[in-house]
């Protein structure tokens, strides 16, 4: 019997999200040109092209920049994946779904790679004019 209460557990969990993707993912930032710094909004950074690894559960906005370039802020959003809301129907999945949803590993980060061709910075101060006399 003990052995029978182990196996249905262990079946029940292996379809928990926590432990099939976990509560983070990985998004891909490339730029153009390449050699941009993207930066989440908790300060951890790397330079593109390059992989940033976010929590799941939360929406997050990545700044990128390059020197001579203007900076831009990208939105990746967070949504409840269909699959996690699949798990309630399974043996246990009541159970998996609440560790899930506490865990973020019930979400889908999108997109999951973020493609910007950065525009060069304008000047767009005015040329200073002679002053009237």
């Amino acid at each position: 019997m003990r052995l029978l209460f182990l196996l249905l557990v262990l079946f029940t969990l292996t379809a928990c999200g926590t432990l099939v993707h976990g509560t983070k993912q990985d998004v891909a930032c490339i730029s153009s040109p390449a050699g941009a710094k993207v930066t989440t909004s908790d300060g951890t950074s790397c330079m593109t092209p390059c992989t940033i690894r976010l929590k799941r559960a939360k929406d997050e906005f990545l700044t990128i920049e390059r020197e001579g370039y203007e900076p831009m802020v990208f939105a990746v959003h967070s949504t409840l994946t269909k699959a996690s809301a699949g798990e309630v129907l399974l043996p246990g999945g009541l159970v998996c779904w609440g560790i899930d949803l506490a865990s973020g590993a019930a979400f889908r980060l999108s997109p999951e790679r973020v493609d910007v061709n950065l525009q060069p910075e304008t000047d767009d101060k005015e040329p200073q004019g002679t002053p009237s006399q």
